[in-house]
Parts: C-alpha cells; sequence; structure tokens
C-alpha cells in the first residue's frame, strides 16, 4: 500500500517519460531480513478521496510516496455463490495490523525527511501535506492516505499447509489439470513491483506444460 507526501513546485513542471521513475527500497526497521519500504517519486500530486479533500493541493505538485511492500495485514477474497459468474468478494485488509501503521507512519517521516532536504530546495515551494506531524497524527494521514500500490498477490499461494492452494508444479490440490501461474501463488509478497517474478512464473509453468 502507498500514500503520499506532496509539495508544491517553484516552477511548475509536466510529467516527463512514466512520471514515476525514482524510487528507492528502505527498512522500517534496521533488524528486518529485507526492507520493508519501497517510496516512489511520482511527479503529479497523488491523493485519495480523503486526502485529496483535507488538504489544498495545488496541480503544480509533486508527490513522494510512502510504500509498504512487505506488509503483515492480510486480506480474503471469498466466493459470492456458486455460479461462475458470481463475483468475488474482496477485502484487501489495508492496515489491520499495528505493525504497518508503524511502518507506514515511519516511512512517512522519511519522505518528508528527503523532500524537505537542501538537495530538493529548487523545486519545493511549500509542503502541502501531511506538514509537521508527530504520533497519532501521522499514524492518522498514513491511515487517510492508503491506497492500493496495485500489486495484489498470495491469494493462491504454493504450499503444503491448510491455507495452500497450490503445489511446487503450480497444480491446484485436489483438481486434476487446474494449474495456477500468476502473482496468486506467491508464498510471500515479493518486495518490490510483481511484474518480474510474475513473468518467471508464467515461464515455469511453461516448462511445466511442455515437458
Amino acid at each position: 500500500m502507498v500514500a503520499g507526501c506532496i509539495w508544491e513546485y517553484k516552477t511548475p513542471q509536466p510529467p516527463q517519460n512514466s512520471g514515476a521513475e525514482a524510487t528507492f527500497f528502505w527498512k522500517s526497521d534496521s533488524s528486518l531480513d529485507t526492507p520493508d519500504l519501497q517510496p516512489f517519486q511520482i511527479e503529479v500530486p497523488y491523493t485519495t478521496e480523503v486526502t485529496g479533500k483535507k488538504f489544498d493541493v495545488p496541480p503544480g505538485a509533486w508527490t513522494i510516496a510512502p510504500g509498504l511492500v512487505r506488509p503483515v495485514s492480510t486480506g480474503q477474497v471469498r466466493r459470492t455463490g456458486a455460479s461462475p459468474a458470481d463475483t468475488a468478494l474482496i477485502d484487501s485488509g489495508f492496515l489491520k495490523e499495528q505493525a504497518d501503521i508503524d511502518a507506514l507512519s515511519r516511512c512517512v517521516e522519511l519522505c518528508r525527511e528527503i523532500g524537505n532536504s537542501d538537495a530538493m530546495a529548487e523545486f519545493v515551494k511549500r509542503e502541502v501535506m501531511p506538514g509537521p506531524m508527530t504520533g497519532k497524527d501521522i499514524a492518522n494521514f498514513a491511515r487517510d492516505g492508503a491506497i492500493s500500490y496495485f500489486h495484489e498477490s498470495c491469494t493462491c499461494k504454493m504450499g503444503t499447509d491448510d491455507m495452500s492452494v497450490v503445489d511446487g508444479s503450480l497444480a491446484v490440490h485436489g483438481i486434476e489439470g487446474l494449474m495456477i501461474a500468476d502473482a496468486s501463488v506467491m508464498p510471500r509478497v515479493t518486495t518490490g513491483n510483481t511484474m518480474a517474478p510474475t513473468v518467471i512464473i508464467g515461464e515455469r509453468a511453461a516448462d511445466i506444460l511442455i515437458r
């Protein structure tokens, strides 16, 4: 999930290339085995329906989006009926766990530190949001600003426990002839965008099928 810290340009600039090509990985806690944060610099203002109303966001603005890529919180995907045409009921479970609120709040602090640094001064007329905050105020901003990172995964995880859906050959447990080959089979969300590992999963499925 991702939120947005926004600054107004001194001199408005149009987006270039993809508009979001600068990123980095960091740890919210140095004891973690891998980074759990991936902020993006986005060349346009990035808000939610909540933060967009709470803050006066000018069009000539840019964002550093605090991103949490190793959330502890989990959601659910449930069937609404027996027909294949019945829609799925999706609960993303954003920020259910306090650990995720703490990590995203730390990422907001980190992004504010970067955006307000001397190195970025030539691009900053003023900080638009969130501004100076501490404690519960940062946590509330993180909740208001949280939005999907658009890389959902792990709903049909690979493994052997009771919650696993596919085995090591991508075959669905208990259903002959059915395979799943997408990001849903990841037993743990990868750090960073899921496209590359999903391509590898697809290539592995192709290798299995052509044997």
